[in-house]
């Protein structure tokens, strides 16, 4: 894949970059996500980071769906209302 830029500090690839989390999300607009999303099908290097973010987020997802146990929300809860009725 050719990469339309000099290197991987170009603006425009730190732009990408900087954005990368709300395009995955899907907080940006639609006009900035289209420019982020040609960049990143032209650009090496940010396909890479791009690819290695989606990866990251999915195992977060899958090894992050522990229960919490009933006891620890009580206990948190209880530690939430006496700090605010202590103000």
């Amino acid at each position: 894949m050719a990469n339309p830029c000099d290197d991987f500090e170009s603006n425009e690839c730190q732009a990408a970059l900087q954005e990368l989390s709300q395009y995955l999300d899907g907080v940006l607009t639609v006009e900035r996500r289209t420019v982020i999303k040609t960049h990143i099908d032209l650009c090496s290097h940010c396909l890479d980071t791009y690819s290695f973010e989606i990866e990251l987020r999915q195992v977060i997802s899958r090894r992050c769906c522990d229960e919490v146990p009933e006891s620890l929300r009580r206990r948190i809860a209880d530690a939430i209302r006496d700090d605010l009725q202590g103000q």
